[in-house]
């Protein structure tokens, strides 16, 4: 995996998708994480985001750079681009 690819982290709480910054034997860090909401939230004739303004309700908000325990990810996999691009939207990133 190149770093600056959009992946998505599985985790026993849900999906992070971030910008992949680095990885070691105990650690995978990611820029600008988001929780994935799974779905839009409609909110009369409005779609929110897809994802929320960082990884934990009482947590800082956009965060930009998190590092996450390798234990507690299930899986890594690069991001749909449809979701990248959604992800990119929220986070005011670009993808490739």
């Amino acid at each position: 995996m190149d770093i600056g690819t959009v992946v998505t982290l599985v985790t026993a709480r849900g999906e992070v998708v971030g910008r992949f910054e680095a990885c070691d034997d105990h650690h995978i860090t990611l820029s600008r994480p988001r929780l994935s909401n799974g779905h839009p939230i409609i909110v009369g004739n409005y779609e929110s985001d897809w994802f929320s303004a960082g990884i934990s309700v009482t947590g800082e908000r956009d965060p930009d750079l998190l590092s996450f325990n390798l234990a507690m990810v299930l899986a890594v996999t690069v991001t749909d681009k449809s979701f990248a691009e959604k992800w990119a939207d929220t986070t005011h990133d670009w993808v490739t």
